[in-house]
């Protein structure tokens, strides 16, 4: 994969290009340590974030995929 041009030029200047006060910092720190990880819910509170039949919709394994064995 190869870039079309100069990256620099069209790149995101986070200083410049958006706009975040001290409140935004703030409020953003606040909820990163109010809001739990997702690394610490159980194994039923993860299935329970997944839709009903979505597995069946989308299969997490081709049925035809063969498993992976280290020799």
């Amino acid at each position: 994969m190869s870039s079309r041009g100069h990256a620099d030029s069209a790149s995101i200047d986070l200083q410049r290009d958006v706009p975040t006060t001290a409140e935004d910092i703030e409020i953003l720190r606040r909820l990163r340590r109010e809001t739990p990880s997702w690394f610490s819910l159980t194994p039923a509170e993860l299935e329970a974030l997944i839709p009903e039949g979505a597995l069946d919709r989308r299969p997490a394994m081709r049925p035809d995929a063969r498993p992976f064995v280290l020799i």
